[in-house]
Parts: C-alpha cells; structure tokens; sequence
C-alpha cells in the first residue's frame, strides 16, 4: 500500500505546497503557523497614518468592545463616522474608532459599513443625451457622475452590481459594478460646490434634477442638502438648464421650477439622545483603556480628560467615556485614580500634565533668526542717530 502514499502526496502537490507525508512508527509533524493570519496589534492600529491612509466610514450600530463581550446597543440615527478597518472575523469587522478625546476599537457587523467608490462612474439612466451641436438649444453633456472616494449606502445587489444611494449636497441612486465598490479608500480631501462663474439660481431640497425638460423624463438627481447650482441657460419660463459639482458628484440636466419636491434621505440623529457620561474625576494623556477587567488592552485616551471614573476593586478602574454610541465604560488599571496604567505608542498622543508640586522645566531659551537680528541692529542704529541729533 505504500505507493497509494506517494500518489497521495503528489496530487496534494498539485493544489500547493505538499502535506508533509507521515511513515508508519514516525513522531507526529509539528503544525507550523507559517499560512496563519498575521496578528492585529490593536493599540498600535490606532494611531492616525497620516496622508494616503485607508478610511472607510460606517453607522454606529450594535457592537462589542472584544469578540463575546457584552454588546453595545445601537444609539440610533444613521450619521456615519470615519474609521479604520483593522481586522475581520466572518461578517464581522474590527473598527478602528479615532475621537478627540479618545481612541479605540470595536467589532461590529459588516453590514453597517459604507461602500467606497474605487474610481469616478458615470450612472446610466438609459437617456442618450444628443451630441453636441446636433441643434439649436440641446444640452451639452446630461450625466450624473459620482467620483472616486464618494462613501454609498449599499441598497441590493444583482448580477454583479449594487443599487447604492449617496447623499450629500444632491441626493443619486443607481446601480455600480461590484468592482467598483471597496470598504475603504485613501483619505482625501472634500470640497464643497466648485464655483464655474456662471449664475447661481437658488432651490430648496427636494427639488429634482431630470435628463429632460418634461414631467414623465427621468430623475438624475435630487437636491438634499445643498441650494445653488449653476445656471447653464433658460429653456422657458418653468424649465432651467443647471450643473452641480463637487468633491463627490457632478450633475448635468433640467430643473422646473414649478415641479413639486421628491423625496430626500438626509442622515439623522438619534431621536432620544443617548446617555452621557457625568465626569467626576481627570486621567492623564495615553491612559490605557481595556475591553473588561483582566481584558485586552484595546484603546486609550487622547489628552488629559475629564471623565466618569469609578473604583472597580482589586486594582481595576472603570472610566466612562462620551462616543457615537452614547456612554461607553471601559476597564483601567492601577494602584489609584492618579496612577493608571498608560499605553499609548510613543508619540502618538500628547504628553500628560505634570503632577501638582513637580518642579516645572522651564522651555529651552529661543533663538533670535536672521531677520530679527537684522532688524534690532537696524532699531538700534534709528535710535543712536536720534540721540545724537542727526
């Protein structure tokens, strides 16, 4: 039967690397953890990494400070905020969550993350505009066109494409390639509407920007949260010619100005604030904070702050903090309030203050640059001609 062994190896030789093959009488062969996923260091994670970094964005919704633990609820509303991805687990993401005050992790389902435009797309409406200077008085260019970095709702999926919706200053909803969709794109920077010198006509949201100057024509977008777009020209006394664009979109079509408005979906607060924390006491700047007593360390705070902090026994603290999901309570370790332990990278969060009584270093001495040497030799010749009269 030693050859079924050999042709056993060799067809698994085929798909990768061979399966280390185990004689009769042999010690078992150590597993190595050569192929193992590489392990997430989640405090390092947190640290900003600057420009070209990967954001993605999401819905605060029902989560976990560690994988098991006791769930955090939703707060409600939709607003999204900017995170990081730094690990997955299934349907399941760990979120990098970077505040003012603070800094930390959380897992959560994936479906509360936005999807990210990889490149700019052009969303069909099945409406081919004519070409320029087919005639008199036809439009130029009728398009919606979202950009690259834009974040969008996911609606549905079919035949390898997403419906998604996006909302900013217009609201548009169509259908992308699934290849054009991603969790995360580089940080970028956003820009409001992109002056063109043209006069601006004001509209209220709701008001519906179409391929044509008819009723029955097709939506391209809708106004939501912006006011003015350009002017291109006059069709008749209720139809305008108008152009957005932005950072995240560019519109191109025909507004009435006796149309009534459609529907918009702007982001939303919770409709009952959550809880806020009543702080009662001051941690130092790189104050570790951990998921639960004897947890993983998976956060820290940002700055010296004021927060809810209570003696949890046995060398254990709990610090409540203010974040998108309301009031959230972590573990802190050390001997007394004003002694926790830190962990925060080097570098990465402001120095804490000096406890009171500690001597004060007083800053290194500035010195003078060439141009203010130049200018106090100046002063002092000025005053030297004044005072001997000349």
């Amino acid at each position: 039967m030693r050859w079924l062994v050999i042709v056993t190896a060799t067809l698994a030789g085929c798909g990768g690397p061979a399966a280390p093959v185990q004689e009769p009488g042999q010690a078992p062969v150590p597993r190595t953890r050569a192929h193992d996923p590489q392990a997430i260091d989640p405090i390092a994670a947190l640290a900003p990494g600057g420009e070209g970094e990967q954001v993605s964005w999401m819905v605060p919704g029902r989560a976990q400070l560690e994988l098991g633990g006791t769930a955090i609820e939703a707060p409600g509303g939709d607003r999204a905020i900017e995170i990081g991805v730094i690990d997955r687990q299934g349907n399941l993401v760990r979120a990098a969550v970077r505040l003012e005050d603070a800094r930390f992790s959380v897992w959560t389902d994936r479906a509360r993350l936005f999807a990210v435009l990889l490149a700019d797309h052009r969303i069909e409406t099945g409406f081919v505009a004519p070409a320029p200077g087919a005639a008199p008085g036809t439009a130029e260019d009728i398009h919606v066109m979202l950009r690259h970095g834009a974040r969008l709702r996911r609606l549905a999926r079919k035949d390898g494409a997403t419906r998604v919706r996006f909302v900013g200053a217009v609201e548009v909803e169509g259908w992308v390639p699934d290849k054009l969709l991603g969790d995360s794109a580089p940080q970028r920077d956003s820009f409001g509407r992109v002056p063109t010198g043209r006069r601006t006509l004001m509209v209220t949201p709701g008001t519906v920007i179409r391929t044509e100057p008819r009723w029955a024509a097709t939506a391209l977008a809708t106004m939501a949260d912006g006011y003015f777009v350009d002017t291109v020209r006059e069709v008749d006394t209720a139809w305008v010619e108008v152009a957005y664009a932005d950072s995240d979109v560019s519109v191109h079509g025909y507004l009435s100005k006796h149309d009534p408005p459609g529907p918009v979906h702007r982001s939303r607060d919770p409709e009952v604030p959550p809880p806020k924390a009543v702080p009662n006491g001051k941690v130092a700047s790189g104050t570790c904070l951990y998921a639960r007593a004897r947890g993983e360390a998976i956060g820290y705070v940002v700055g010296d702050r004021d927060v809810e902090l209570a003696d949890g026994g046995d060398g254990w603290w709990t610090i409540t903090i203010d974040t998108p999901w309301g009031a959230v309570a972590f573990a802190a370790r050390g001997p007394t309030r004003g002694d926790l332990v830190a962990c925060a990278p080097a570098g990465s969060v402001p120095p804490p203050a000096p406890p009171p009584g500690a001597p004060v270093t007083p800053p290194a001495p500035r010195r003078e640059t060439k141009a203010e040497r130049r200018e106090t030799r100046g002063e002092k010749r000025e005053a030297r001609g004044v005072i001997s009269g000349r």
